[in-house]
């Protein structure tokens, strides 16, 4: 490698420490990208028993006028 005055052996150790630190992050970067997933299927809202069943009425009763229509 002119560019870089590099002798071969110095060459293979550097692509050989490269690919290494490419191969960990991209290790790392699946591990946090499975515990984000398993984060999210943890967190999934389910209707609760406790809420009012009147709950969003007042979005049912806006497009009703003042005189019992439908607008």
């Amino acid at each position: 490698m002119n560019e870089l005055d590099l002798t071969n052996i110095q060459a293979i150790f550097v692509t050989v420490v490269s690919i290494g630190i490419l191969l960990y992050l991209n290790h790392r970067d699946r591990k946090k990208s499975a515990q984000f997933e398993r984060e999210n299927q943890q967190t999934i809202e389910t209707p609760s028993e406790d809420l009012n069943p009147d709950y969003g009425r007042y979005i049912q009763l806006a497009g009703v006028n003042v005189w019992g229509g439908i607008e």
